[in-house]
C-alpha cells in the first residue's frame, strides 16, 4: 500500500523535435507501474494534453488523492491551474506511439499523447483535424516566445531582481 506522497510529474525537455519526459516509475509488489496521468481540456488554450506539470498525491490504491489539490499546468501553452476528478477526459480511443509501438489508451480529443512506456509525447489523435494541428503549432510557437521572454527577463535582471548596470 502507498502512504499519500507529493509527486512532481513530468518535466518537458524538446530533444529531436520530439517532446520527451521524464516518467517516474514506482514498484508495488516488485511491479513496476506509470503513476497517473489525467487528460484535461486547458481552459487557456482548448487543447488536451498531457501536463508540463502536474502535482498531486497519492491515495492508497495508486491513483490520483482528488480530495487534496491537483496542481496542474498546460504544456502547450503554460497555463497553471487546479483541477478536479470531473474536468479529467475519459479515455475513449487508443494512440500508438511512433517509437515503441505501444498503444496508449487517451481521450479523443488529445492533441498531445504521452505514451505509457518510453515516454514520447507524440501528436494526438485530434490533430487529424487540421484546425486542431494548427491550433497547437500556434499555441506552442507563442508559448516558446512567452519562455524565451521570461528567460531574458530574468537574465538582464542581478541575483537580488536588481538591473545589470549597462
Amino acid at each position: 500500500m502507498f502512504a499519500p506522497q507529493r509527486w512532481p510529474i513530468g518535466w518537458p525537455v524538446r530533444r529531436l523535435n520530439r517532446l520527451r519526459v521524464h516518467i517516474e516509475l514506482s514498484c508495488e509488489h516488485g511491479e513496476p507501474f506509470m503513476r497517473p496521468r489525467p487528460y484535461v481540456r486547458c481552459p487557456g488554450c482548448e487543447l488536451v494534453g498531457p501536463a508540463e506539470d502536474l502535482e498531486y498525491e497519492l491515495s492508497d490504491q495508486g491513483t490520483v488523492d482528488w480530495r487534496s489539490p491537483v496542481h496542474w499546468q498546460c504544456a502547450e501553452c503554460g497555463y497553471v491551474d487546479t483541477i478536479s476528478a470531473d474536468q479529467v477526459l475519459a479515455d475513449d480511443t487508443e494512440h500508438t506511439c511512433v517509437d515503441c509501438g505501444t498503444l496508449t489508451p487517451c481521450p479523443a480529443a488529445a492533441a498531445r499523447v504521452e505514451c505509457v512506456r518510453c515516454g514520447l509525447i507524440g501528436l494526438g489523435p485530434a490533430t487529424a483535424d487540421p484546425e486542431i494541428a494548427g491550433q497547437l503549432r500556434a499555441i506552442e510557437a507563442l508559448h516558446a516566445i512567452e519562455l524565451r521572454v521570461q528567460q531574458a527577463l530574468r537574465e538582464q535582471h542581478g541575483p537580488a531582481g536588481e538591473p545589470h548596470p549597462a
